[in-house]
């Protein structure tokens, strides 16, 4: 969904809908994808590849919910047109979301066929963007700010404000692979590297750690 929901009926509602800041969808990857290497057609995601994925299994309180899933229909965590479903021809993916009441993560890794859809679906991500940047009125007005950084073979840091919350992102697309990382929290229109520092961090390891699957860095 676009906004970020602070109340606990509503951060239930995030639970159920999985959308939030959500994911601008490569729709036209599939179209645009070139057959796959042997090496890519291979490709999977071990258990445990996930940077958060062993927090699913350790302890947690009542008012926290954590999931996995290596559902391929479910979009990109940073979805500012609200698309709910995606249809990219993605050949694998495992999101890791957290939920506790106003605070909001998730962290999600998709293998493409090849490196022209991995770019197609990052095209698609700007174009979301753009094309659903900013809307809403009232206490459903929002808006998406968007800058490049220097992660992996071309990422962008981007900030949601809406009503309640603010939120911070970071996309990194790696040859054949794209990852997401997504926080709620204090963000300014200028989005400083200093405020994405964390989710910079992860996106770095990640890009680096996706060279290790087969076909996914040529």
């Amino acid at each position: 969904m676009r906004r970020v929901m602070t109340s606990a009926a509503a951060a239930a509602a995030v639970t159920v809908t999985a959308m939030v800041l959500g994911a601008g969808q490569a729709v036209a990857a599939r179209a645009t994808a070139t057959a796959p290497s042997a090496g890519q057609a291979t490709a999977k995601l071990p258990k445990g590849f996930l940077l958060d994925e062993a927090k699913v299994d350790g302890p947690r309180r009542p008012w926290e919910h954590l999931k996995l899933t290596d559902s391929l229909t479910k979009p990109l965590e940073v979805n500012p047109c609200g698309r709910r479903t995606a249809d990219d021809g993605r050949g694998a993916s495992r999101t890791f979301t957290y939920l506790a009441e106003t605070i909001y993560r998730s962290e999600q890794v998709v293998l493409y066929p090849s490196e022209r859809a991995a770019k197609a679906a990052m095209r698609s991500v700007r174009a979301d963007l753009a094309r659903c940047g900013t809307g809403g009125r009232g206490h459903d007005r929002y808006s998406y700010r968007w800058k490049s950084t220097g992660i992996g073979d071309e990422a962008l840091r981007i900030g949601g404000f809406f009503f309640e919350n603010r939120s911070r992102s970071v996309i990194v697309r790696r040859g054949s692979a794209v990852a997401v990382y997504v926080r709620t929290g204090l963000v300014t229109k200028s989005l400083p590297v200093s405020q994405f520092r964390p989710l910079i961090k992860d996106a770095r390891t990640m890009a680096a750690k996706l060279c290790d699957l087969p076909g996914v860095c040529g």
